[in-house]
C-alpha cells in the first residue's frame, strides 16, 4: 500500500503531531472522568432539565348556603298510656272492645258485676230522705227554743253520712264500667269474661298514638341550640321523612351518658306511625357557607387536621376544614370563601407547596 507508507514516512518526519494527538487524547480521556463524577455527585443538576411536573385532576367549587342539621337516633313512642285497674271488685260479665281496636274517649272497655249495690243505693237513698226530715225538723225546733244545739248539730251530721252512702254507691255502681281515658289503642286487654277482680288489678292498657312521640338525646354542646316549637324532621324504617315540632327538652341530663331527653310529636290522625319504631331525628340549626364533595377528596397534614388539597397559582395548598354535615351523596365543608379549585384525583401523590399541571375532567375529555 504505497499511500499508507508515504503517509507513515510523512508523519515519522513530523514527530510532533503524533505527541499533540496522544495530549488531546489524554485530555480527553480525564475530562470525561471529571464529567462523570460531577454527575455522580450533583445528580439532581444533571436531572434538572428532565423533571416533570405532576399532574393532578381538579374540580372547581363555589361555597353557598347550606342550613347545617343535628341528627339524632331515637325510637317512636305513644305520647301517653294508661294502665286500667279494678276501682271495685267483682266479675267481668262483659267486654267491650278487642284488642287493637280504637277506642273514643269515655267509650267503655268492660262491664263488671253490680251484685246487690243497686239495692244499697235504694236503702242509702230512703236513709237519706229520712236524715233530711229529721234534720228540718230539729232545725225548726232550735229556733223555736224547744231543741238544744246538741240535737241540731247530731242530725246535720247524720245528714252528712246519708249523702256520703249514696255518693259512694252511685260512684261504685259507675265504677263497675271501666272506660277509656282518652282516646286511643287498647293495646293489651288483660282479663275475660267470668275473671274476678279485686281492687287494683290490671284490666286494660291503652296508648295515645296521635300524636306519636320520637325521642332523642342530645348531647350538652348541642342542648342550648334546641328550643321548644323548633321544627323537626323524622326518618323512620319505612324511609318516611316527616315534620315535627320539639315539644319536650328535659332540664336535667341522664347521668350515665350526660345526654338530655328532647321529644318531638309528629301528627298522626290515621294511626299510620306506629310505636315503637327505630327513627332518626334531623333537626336543622343554623346556616353555614360550605362546599359538597365526596369523602374520598379528604387528607390529613402532618398535624392531624382534616382538610383537602386545593391548587393556587400552580401550586398545591392543604387547606382545614370542618364538616357541616353529611348528606348519602356527600359531605359538606366550610372554610372557603368563593370559588376554590379542589383537587379530586392525585391528591395523595403531591404535598403542599408542590408545584403542579392541573387539568379539568372537560379538559381531560377534550
Amino acid at each position: 500500500m504505497p499511500g499508507f507508507a508515504t503517509f507513515s514516512n510523512w508523519l515519522a518526519t513530523r514527530p510532533y503531531i503524533i505527541a499533540l494527538v496522544l495530549t488531546l487524547l489524554l485530555f480527553g480521556w480525564m475530562w470525561s472522568g471529571h464529567a462523570a463524577q460531577e454527575k455522580a455527585e450533583h445528580p439532581a443538576k444533571a436531572e434538572e432539565a428532565e423533571v416533570v411536573l405532576p399532574k393532578v385532576r381538579i374540580a372547581r367549587f363555589v361555597s353557598q348556603d347550606v342550613v347545617k342539621d343535628l341528627t339524632l337516633y331515637g325510637r317512636s313512642e305513644p305520647n301517653r298510656q294508661a294502665m286500667l285497674s279494678a276501682e271495685v271488685s267483682g266479675k267481668v260479665v262483659e267486654v267491650f272492645a278487642k284488642r287493637g281496636a280504637l277506642v273514643k274517649q269515655g267509650a267503655p272497655i268492660v262491664r263488671l258485676e253490680i251484685n246487690d249495690r243497686k239495692e244499697q243505693l235504694a236503702r242509702a237513698k230512703a236513709l237519706l230522705k229520712q236524715r233530711e226530715i229529721e234534720y228540718n225538723g230539729a232545725k225548726k225546733l232550735n229556733v223555736q227554743g224547744f231543741q238544744g244545739k246538741a240535737r241540731l248539730a247530731e242530725a246535720e251530721a247524720a245528714l252528712v253520712d246519708a249523702r256520703v252512702s249514696v255518693s259512694s254507691l252511685t260512684l261504685q255502681i259507675e265504677k263497675t264500667t271501666i272506660r277509656a281515658p282518652f282516646t286511643g289503642i287498647l293495646n293489651t286487654r288483660l282479663v275475660e269474661v267470668g275473671d274476678f277482680l279485686g281492687i287494683g288489678d290490671p284490666i286494660a292498657e291503652v296508648s295515645d298514638i296521635d300524636p306519636i312521640i320520637v325521642v332523642g338525646d342530645v348531647t350538652e354542646k348541642d342542648i342550648s341550640r334546641i328550643h321548644l316549637g323548633q321544627k323537626a324532621y323524622t326518618r323512620l324504617v319505612n324511609d318516611d321523612n316527616v315534620p315535627g315540632k320539639v315539644n319536650y327538652i328535659s332540664s336535667v341530663s341522664n347521668p350515665a351518658t350526660n345526654t338530655f331527653r328532647i321529644e318531638v310529636a309528629i301528627d298522626n290522625p290515621d294511626l299510620t306511625y306506629l310505636a315503637g319504631l327505630s327513627a332518626e331525628l334531623s333537626i336543622p340549626l343554623e346556616k353555614a357557607s360550605g362546599i359538597k364533595v365526596t369523602p374520598a377528596v379528604l387528607a390529613l397534614n402532618d398535624h392531624g387536621e382534616l382538610g383537602v388539597k386545593t391548587v393556587v397559582d400552580a401550586h398545591v395548598v392543604f387547606t382545614p376544614i370542618k364538616i357541616i354535615k353529611a348528606d348519602p351523596d356527600g359531605v359538606w365543608l366550610s372554610g372557603f370563601s368563593g370559588p376554590v379549585d379542589v383537587i379530586t384525583v392525585g391528591q395523595g401523590f403531591v404535598n403542599p407547596g408542590d408545584e403542579v399541571i392541573a387539568v379539568t375532567a372537560e379538559a381531560e375529555r377534550g
